[in-house]
């Protein structure tokens, strides 16, 4: 017999023991060859400290803190500070799928003395003391779908392909639910924060802000969503009027502050930049004359953009109205729209404080449905990108230094947006595009392997100067006219004079100086009177419809070269809040570590209390023969096989 499946066996088949050890080795030789092709891209990195890149780096030897800005700034000397960081954990029990998600937050205080020496402390009973928002949704498998808009298959018209099928296993893989619930849980708990009777002084997140605004705005446009059926929040009564599809569309358009001048009056934000002058303006009425002023319109092609954009936020598009009259000379809000902001706030405030209510006998339907509709991740995305929005509105007003930053991150813009646009416009000289591809992909490597052979010379803690978040949508343009750029994606450029980006790396280990802590990121609000000044704005020409001859202006800012009293503060927060004692402290900030420490302790106790529901329910003898054919096949045999393991 066995002679018989020798014959039978073909070239590409063998015997499975002789099998996995092919495997093996291919493994081992394959992780081998990227390896020494990844150690072969750093030669290309030699030189470049010395060429261009410590114009780009800044070193904060002194721990010292700048009083005069300390006392300008927040208009004090001890300052509250908060790290927030979150939870997800997603189970299946039988034919349910249980989603949890929270959000938590550890708390100190600093002290500045006049000399600009600065004591820390925390709030060590973070669990009695510390606050946190959580919510758990137990749902039918067949029903995740309803709620999980990721999970659906669109159309390029946005409609959804019902003849897909999805495997039970394939839902409990791929379901985002928990994940935007997190989301929603540390925007939330952030405009919490701010918010309240004392508001944080010093906020940080483990999030990237510019890409969170990105991403969830991209996810709840108009174009990509029906929704009628995609949105439960459609309907929703605030003030006994039911909030609109084009409330949705404008409200989560509203990210600026005229004091920067944002949203910026160019290509796509033109619209939100005349809806926000317009609720500023006395009676939320303004000629064209004022508005052509206003926004610093200064040929007749823009004028002719503002033309266009009036009489598309008088028509509307499609089921979305218009939100602007015209009164003779005059444009008006329409009535209903000019409490916009204000009308956001009580959504947010009326939808996520059930969701996250810490009344138990809020029930999980009165928490995730509205008027019998399930909120939907579209829904979720939204109140998480208002509710970002309420929370950057808020630290303006405090102001609370909103700060948000990234361990890990593979970004790349550094090296393949900013610089080459700096050098594409003179404002810069030296990158690394003329060294072709043999160098590093991501600027955390390029740094880290940068700071290694430098630190004789680049001392810790250092940071790259501040640039524009912006520039990661910027490129040199499409087809190289001098001095103009475009978008890097549909020609379109994100809202500039919002976000800020560094990179920062903050000690060495004593005993070996090689022994750096890894590059982490981080972007922070850009804050008016402090970023915008002479020399730190770059205004770049954008070619964004085609008409080279009447590019719009880009202000982006860029710190080269400038002292930078945010940065500072920041840096010598950051080297207080780390430690070279703890290994998980090393390079890394102590709010946001004991936030995720705290956040584990609830992972861990909701775990347990989720699948000691399951067991509790497999024992039930009332449901036990119901269990038995509600239950998979899968379970089935894992039961099975767990029962044989059990001596």
């Amino acid at each position: 017999m066995s002679g018989v499946v020798g014959k039978e066996m073909t070239d590409d088949t063998s015997f499975i023991g002789r099998r996995l050890k092919q495997s093996g080795d291919l493994l081992l030789g394959g992780a081998r060859r990227q390896v020494e092709d990844y150690k072969g891209k750093f030669g290309g990195l030699k030189g470049v400290y010395d060429e261009f890149l410590s114009k780009l780096l800044v070193t904060y030897p002194n721990a010292l803190f700048n009083c005069r800005f300390v006392d300008d700034f927040f208009k004090k000397r001890t300052l509250s500070l908060a790290g927030i960081d979150g939870t997800v954990f997603k189970h299946d029990i039988f034919d349910l799928l249980i989603f949890f998600a929270g959000a938590y937050s550890a708390h100190g205080e600093i002290k500045i003395d006049d000399k600009g020496k600065a004591e820390i402390s925390y709030d060590e009973k973070y669990l009695e003391r510390g606050l946190g928002v959580s919510s758990v949704l137990p749902v039918y498998i067949n029903e995740v779908p309803q709620i999980d808009q990721t999970l659906l298959v669109r159309a390029e018209d946005g409609d959804v392909d019902h003849s897909i099928t999805y495997s039970d296993s394939w839902v409990v893989d791929n379901s985002a639910f928990a994940d935007y619930l997190m989301g929603l849980s540390e925007f939330y708990l952030a405009y919490r924060l701010v918010s309240s009777e004392n508001p944080v002084d010093i906020l940080l997140l483990d999030r990237v802000f510019s890409s969170e605004i990105a991403s969830f705005y991209a996810e709840t446009s108009d174009f990509r969503l029906n929704l009628d059926h995609d949105c439960g929040l459609i309907g929703y009564r605030i003030g006994g009027r039911p909030f609109s599809k084009t409330e949705w569309v404008y409200a989560r358009r509203l990210f600026g502050t005229l004091d920067l001048g944002t949203p910026p009056a160019r290509g796509e934000n033109l619209l939100s930049r005349v809806i926000l002058e317009l609720m500023n303006a006395s009676g939320h009425s303004l000629t064209r004359a004022e508005l052509v002023r206003l926004l610093g319109l200064d040929n007749e092609f823009r004028q002719s953009r503002l033309d266009k954009e009036l009489k598309k936020g008088i028509r509307g598009s499609g089921e979305i109205e218009g939100i602007i009259l015209r009164d003779r000379d005059n444009f008006v809000l329409k009535p209903q729209y000019r409490d916009l902001k204000a009308r956001i706030k009580l959504l947010v405030d009326e939808v996520c404080g059930r969701l996250f209510s810490p009344d138990a006998e809020v029930t999980y339907e009165d928490r995730f449905k509205i008027n019998g509709r399930w909120l939907t991740t579209n829904d979720l995305a939204f109140l998480s990108l208002v509710s970002l929005l309420l929370t950057i509105d808020q630290s303006w007003k405090n102001p609370t230094l909103l700060v948000g930053v990234a361990k890990d991150t593979s970004a790349r813009d550094l090296k393949r947006q900013v610089l080459p646009v700096l050098n594409y416009v003179n404002r810069f000289k030296g990158g690394f595009v003329d060294r072709g591809e043999d160098t590093p992909d991501t600027d955390r490597m390029i740094l880290q392997w940068v700071s290694l052979h430098e630190r004789d010379r680049l001392k810790v803690p250092w940071a790259t100067v501040e640039y524009d978040t912006a520039f990661k949508t910027i490129v040199p343009h499409l087809e190289r006219l001098p001095g103009v750029v475009s978008g890097a994606r549909r020609n379109q450029i994100s809202l500039e004079k919002t976000f800020l980006k560094s990179y920062f790396q903050l000690c060495q280990a004593a005993s070996d100086p090689k022994l750096r802590s890894n590059v982490l990121l981080y972007d922070r609000l850009v804050y008016p009177f402090y970023d915008i000044r002479p020399g730190k704005v770059v205004t770049l020409k954008h070619d964004y419809e085609n008409r080279p001859d009447f590019p719009e202006p880009v202000e982006v800012i860029f710190f080269e070269g400038q002292d930078n009293p945010i940065q500072s503060f920041i840096i010598s927060l950051f080297g207080m809040m780390t430690s070279n004692s703890i290994p998980e402290l090393f390079g890394h900030l102590k709010p946001l570590y004991v936030a995720d420490k705290v956040a584990k302790y609830h992972y861990t106790q909701i775990k347990g209390m989720i699948e000691s529901t399951g067991n509790w329910l497999m024992n039930r003898p009332d449901l036990r023969e119901f269990l038995f054919y509600l239950s998979s096949f899968r379970e089935r045999r894992t039961s099975i096989e767990q029962s044989r393991r059990t001596p």
